[in-house]
């Protein structure tokens, strides 16, 4: 098995960002260096993923919010609880008015 260093991977070119962890050859993540306004919010963090074939990649800019909403995505997929709205129920936090 691969062991992957906790370091910027070579295909990220995002520099700027204050590096966080990285997932195997294909994610890493990193703070910001100052919030980018965004939607009467905020993104705090960037999420970039490999371009494998093009050495590109993707990077995705994100706030705890969007985090959240990701973490009740990967809880439908592997059915654990670890975002607040599984933990309330999904019929339950649409009954509060938002709309998932």
């Amino acid at each position: 098995m691969t062991e992957w260093k906790q370091e910027r991977p070579m295909w990220c070119h995002h520099s700027d960002c204050i590096f966080k962890r990285r997932c195997q050859d294909a994610f890493c993540c990193g703070e910001l260096p100052k919030p980018d306004p965004h939607h009467d919010d905020f993104n705090y963090y960037r999420i970039c993923v490999s371009g494998f074939e093009d050495g590109i990649g993707q990077d995705y800019l994100v706030n705890n919010t969007d985090l959240e909403y990701m973490r009740w995505i990967f809880d439908a997929l592997d059915g654990k609880t670890t975002s607040w709205i599984s933990r309330i129920g999904t019929e339950a936090y649409a009954k509060e008015g938002a709309n998932p």
